[in-house]
């Protein structure tokens, strides 16, 4: 009986037929089965394919290149900056860059009005991408410029009409002061809202809508103290009637900002 048994194990065959169902069985046991099969997947491509990011290289250009220019006016015209900054609200550093003829002349201004048009647009531009609102166009750059150009004119309008009431009311000196804190409002307001328009951009991680209520609530208090000013200015001048002020206020100041939110909502509920 023993020699029997070591005579089956020592053949070949026989053991090749004793140890490879042993081997195929551990290995069916160990290989998981495969993530590939009974799927609902379908394949879409044999082939890799590159990915391709929808991705606005002008507006990142553009806001490069404003980034570059805050970075030489911070170096080469730091005083002037603060001197800016601190002249929209502070009358002793407004009066002081009257004297130094701050104008749209000046190298210093005419970049920070560009820092204005530019990022209040592309602010607008993207607030209105959010929400799924249209001007005219679904061609976003045509959009663009049209927004662009809507702002010039209208301030180009405002600093022309504030000039003609001065001139026909005899108050040039006032006329003048203002102008100057819509001026100091408008290259102040540029540089703070350049990094919320720089997150708004490319931050995705955040919600928009934290960015948009950020940047409409610094348009807000800028506004508001834009607007207190010019109250001031005018209840301390004895030139300026006083209706004749709440009647500017209410018609050149405060009703275009109030219909353009009554629009805003009524295109976004």
């Amino acid at each position: 009986m023993p020699k029997k048994i070591i005579k089956n194990i020592s053949s070949g065959d026989s053991a090749n037929a004793l140890t490879k169902p042993t081997i195929a069985s551990s290995k069916d046991s160990l290989i998981a089965p495969s993530l590939f099969k009974n799927h609902l997947l379908k394949v879409k491509d044999h082939r890799p394919e590159i990915h391709y990011t929808n991705y606005d290289f002008v507006i990142t250009g553009v806001l490069l290149f404003l980034y570059i220019l805050f970075i030489w006016l911070y170096v080469t015209n730091y005083k002037k900056l603060g001197q800016i900054v601190k002249g929209f609200y502070i009358n002793r550093n407004s009066n002081q860059l009257s004297r130094d003829e701050l104008s749209i002349g000046n190298r210093v201004s005419v970049f920070l009005s560009l820092f204005f048009i530019v990022t209040l647009t592309i602010f607008i531009s993207r607030t209105m991408s959010y929400y799924g609102l249209q001007l005219f166009s679904r061609d976003v750059p045509f959009s663009d410029i049209i927004i662009a150009f809507a702002l010039v004119t209208a301030y180009s309008v405002k600093f022309a009409t504030i000039k003609l009431f001065g001139y026909i009311f005899n108050i040039q000196k006032e006329a003048n002061e203002y102008m100057m804190t819509i001026f100091l409002f408008c290259n102040t307001l540029g540089l703070f809202m350049l990094p919320i328009v720089i997150c708004l951009t490319f931050v995705k991680q955040v919600s928009p809508v934290i960015f948009i209520s950020a940047g409409t609530g610094i348009i807000a208090i800028f506004f508001s103290i834009r607007i207190i000013r010019g109250l001031i200015l005018g209840l301390n001048s004895s030139e300026i009637s006083k209706i004749y002020l709440f009647m500017y206020l209410c018609t050149l100041e405060i009703l275009p900002i109030v219909i353009l939110v009554k629009l805003f909502k009524l295109n976004i509920i």
